[in-house]
């Protein structure tokens, strides 16, 4: 194939990356998880993991029913078949008769080993993972045309739709009053983004404005910031929270954009993809130490009291920390963009995370990844799974580099046309 001048220039080391990304997916990441995440005696997921692969708690978040119902069964249908990865989605489908259920779309955000409730619903996220587990194993598992799973997948959706829209539910993520938070806006982009596998194009309104809220609203021009926090109108609201920039959230809102436009032939929302992604480059990369700070704030050096931390249960990560999930969601965001767009700036920062999380952040002797780590690099904290890391940003990472470099290398050019990824 000759190609492009681009896939000339970079050919040779999309391929080496995708077998390393393949390889460490496969071989590393997944059977890390696979060897422990069931529990056989009463059902549901275990999460909490030391470095070395130990259970360190029985706890059950909420969060981790719904994606990790998703990463087994994006697993078994993109990788597959497997039997075990869908047995593991099968786990979490089962959960979502149990007691994890409130009875009115809502699910409940802590539970015990025993399924017990310890605390309610307290996350409109938990809600978000569900309906996208949810999607995700109906394919897998060939249920798509299931009467009973398409109206339940349906009801779950809608209902989600409605109450990211009621202030009462909006309440308890405690977003300060008169402002919106990104988080919940690029979350509702990706249901409404997988929706499309299974209801076409029914939920199309709800994903078009949320990318504009991501693309134009929250990203905003005249600062060249993508803002955390915006208010009600749409416009930046400079104090307290509505100072950060925080590139995890962006980086992940903004490949759910790249595969938006994808979807339903918008390269315009592409390339404001591409230019945000400039912003959060040039305001949050370490050039000392490589990697994405967790946050910043967007005129000061370093962010206000009290966002110079942020608290992942028992580790305490400073702004300048470097935290898995982020580096995760940046180094996909990064190849998104080189490979649709054949972008020579991006494509040299997503092989310089490539190189950076291989280094740092992959656990190479024990498997998977750290958690946290200092802003030099050093390890702050190498568990491998708590309340909020586990089975999903990972591994949904790697898989999604895997099509996406496999796509690239068969075409040979641009992939601004369009290519099926995983959200």
């Amino acid at each position: 194939m000759e190609g492009s001048d681009f896939y000339r220039r970079h050919s040779d080391e999309a391929r080496r990356l995708l077998e390393s990304f393949r390889q460490q997916l496969l071989t590393d990441v997944m059977p890390f998880w696979t060897q422990r995440v069931e529990d056989h005696e009463f059902g549901g997921y275990f999460n909490d993991f030391d470095r070395f692969g130990n259970r360190t708690g029985d706890e059950k978040p909420g969060w981790f029913v719904g994606r990790d119902l998703y990463t087994f069964s994006m697993m078994s249908r993109l990788f597959g078949p497997n039997d075990r990865w869908l047995e593991l989605a099968r786990v979490g489908r089962a959960q979502l008769d149990t007691g994890f259920s409130r009875g009115d779309g809502r699910f409940n955000q802590m539970m015990a080993r025993d399924g017990q409730v310890i605390n309610g619903f307290t996350s409109i996220f938990t809600d978000h993972f569900v309906v996208k587990g949810l999607f995700e194993y109906l394919r897998a598992a060939g249920l798509e045309n299931d009467p009973a799973e398409r109206a339940l997948a349906r009801r779950l959706a809608e209902q989600l739709f409605a109450d990211v829209q009621d202030p009462a539910v909006l309440a308890v993520e405690h977003i300060p009053a008169g402002m919106r938070k990104h988080a919940v806006n690029f979350m509702t982009l990706v249901v409404a983004l997988e929706s499309r596998a299974l209801f076409e194009n029914d939920f199309n309104p709800v994903l078009c404005d949320c990318v504009e809220n991501s693309l134009y609203r929250f990203a905003n021009d005249s600062l060249a910031a993508p803002l955390e926090y915006i208010s009600l109108e749409g416009e930046p609201v400079l104090r307290g929270e509505g100072r950060l920039v925080d590139p995890g959230h962006t980086m992940e809102s903004l490949w759910f954009s790249i595969h938006a436009g994808a979807a339903l032939g918008r390269p315009d929302w592409i390339r404001r993809a591409a230019q945000v992604m400039d912003w959060v480059i040039d305001r949050t990369y370490d050039r000392e130490y490589g990697g994405f700070c967790q946050h910043v704030d967007v005129s000061l050096p370093k962010p206000e009291e009290p966002f110079l931390f942020t608290q992942y249960d028992a580790w305490r990560a400073d702004w300048d920390d470097k935290i898995w999930w982020v580096q995760a969601e940046a180094l996909y965001a990064l190849a998104a963009s080189a490979l649709y767009l054949e972008n020579e700036r991006h494509w040299d920062y997503f092989t310089r995370m490539a190189a950076y999380v291989e280094q740092a952040f992959h656990d190479r002797q024990y498997g998977e990844w750290y958690a946290i780590l200092h802003r030099d690099g050093t390890v702050r904290a190498d568990c491998k799974g708590f309340s909020l890391k586990g089975p999903y940003h990972v591994p949904r990472c790697l898989a999604n580099l895997t099509v996406l470099l496999e796509e690239y290398l068969s075409r040979g050019q641009a992939l601004i046309g369009g290519v099926e990824g995983v959200s």
